[in-house]
């Protein structure tokens, strides 16, 4: 509860941590120039992760936004299967924006996704690995979403009547137990106030989970998560 009550507050002090870590943050390995695609959270827009984007370019990557607005619904979800809908349109988008970078560039995008965000990413590392290098996921739901502090949140502000126990989930957790067709990296926060730990986590032995002290809503703001982010983009694949 502290942690979800603390998210705002916290995730300030890690935009002040990020101003003062720029000498930690040099000693980092250099980009190869390889596109890096970022994808933002539910709610959240390009603008979001452009603080992330400018540090990748800076260190020697060719970061791109998924140029598609906002990450949010024009209708009322008050359902799993209407989240799942949602999910499905912004996947198929988001796909041809990554051809794009990929016919552009010649090169496999790394993919790097912010909650909701890291769904997308994961999924078009499934579908489409022959355009994917690896993908990143920071905070994201992987495991069933009723169990999270964004879940409760989406159905205050779409005043769902829906009860839980009777949602689907079968959809939503299907895609996510599939065999894992590119490297992903699964960055997650024991004090994340809106995904916890246990929701954040991919059940498969080929995927790196990494631990970081972090709010959810300062996931791209980090200086901690950008040093794993780094380490992560720099390893040979």
């Amino acid at each position: 509860m502290w942690h979800s009550l603390s998210e705002g507050a916290r995730a300030l002090l890690e935009v002040n941590q990020l101003l003062l870590s720029r000498t930690l943050l040099q000693r980092m390995p250099r980009g190869d120039g390889h596109p890096v695609m970022t994808l933002p959270g539910f709610g959240g827009a390009d603008g979001c992760m452009a603080p992330l984007r400018s540090w990748l370019n800076r260190w020697g990557y060719d970061a791109r936004p998924w140029n598609l607005g906002r990450n949010f619904p024009k209708y009322r979800m008050t359902s799993l299967d209407a989240a799942m809908e949602f999910r499905e349109k912004m996947v198929l988008r988001a796909a041809r924006e990554l051809e794009k970078v990929f016919v552009e560039t010649g090169d496999k995008v790394s993919l790097i996704g912010w909650s909701m965000g890291g769904l997308y990413a994961h999924e078009l590392g499934q579908k489409h690995p022959e355009w994917v290098r690896q993908v990143i996921t920071l905070g994201t739901p992987h495991g069933d979403p009723r169990g999270t502090a964004a879940w409760d949140i989406m159905r205050r502000l779409y005043n769902s009547e829906v009860p839980e126990e009777v949602q689907d989930i079968s959809g939503w957790m299907g895609t996510n137990m599939e065999s894992v067709a590119v490297p992903v990296t699964v960055i997650f926060s024991p004090t994340d106030g809106i995904v916890s730990q246990e929701v954040a986590t991919l059940r498969h032995a080929n995927v790196n989970h990494l631990a970081v002290n972090s709010s959810h809503l300062g996931f791209a703001l980090n200086p901690r998560v950008y040093r794993l982010i780094g380490r992560q983009l720099a390893r040979p694949i």
